[in-house]
């Protein structure tokens, strides 16, 4: 076995990855949330949701919403990994980071 420590995270690579999660993430929540708007009003159960018989306005604002909420909630993912690789970096400077054990093959 070969042992490899890890003393420093990209901080650049974290926060790509991190956003392109959070958008994906986000994008599957928005796609539910809105889905799920749709079938409580046609229970009757709810007012002021999106329904597909709101007209083109209303579909495209919901379009425009559902990008720029999962964009957010990619931006945020990126600055929350973000943050977590550089307090990574610090306290590896500080410890030496980790230790992890490859097998060679």
């Amino acid at each position: 076995m070969q042992s490899l420590e890890v003393k420093q995270i990209g901080l650049i690579s974290v926060f790509k990855f991190s956003f392109v999660v959070g958008v994906i993430l986000g994008l599957i929540a928005t796609v539910v949330l809105l889905l799920s708007g749709i079938s409580i009003k046609q229970l009757g159960l709810e007012t002021g949701v999106f329904s597909i018989n709101g007209g083109p306005l209303q579909v495209g604002a919901s379009l425009v919403g559902a990008i720029i909420a999962s964009l957010a909630y990619g931006l945020i993912g990126g600055i929350v990994g973000l943050f977590i690789a550089f307090l990574y970096n610090v306290f590896a400077s500080i410890t030496g980071g980790i230790i992890i054990r490859v097998k060679e093959e």
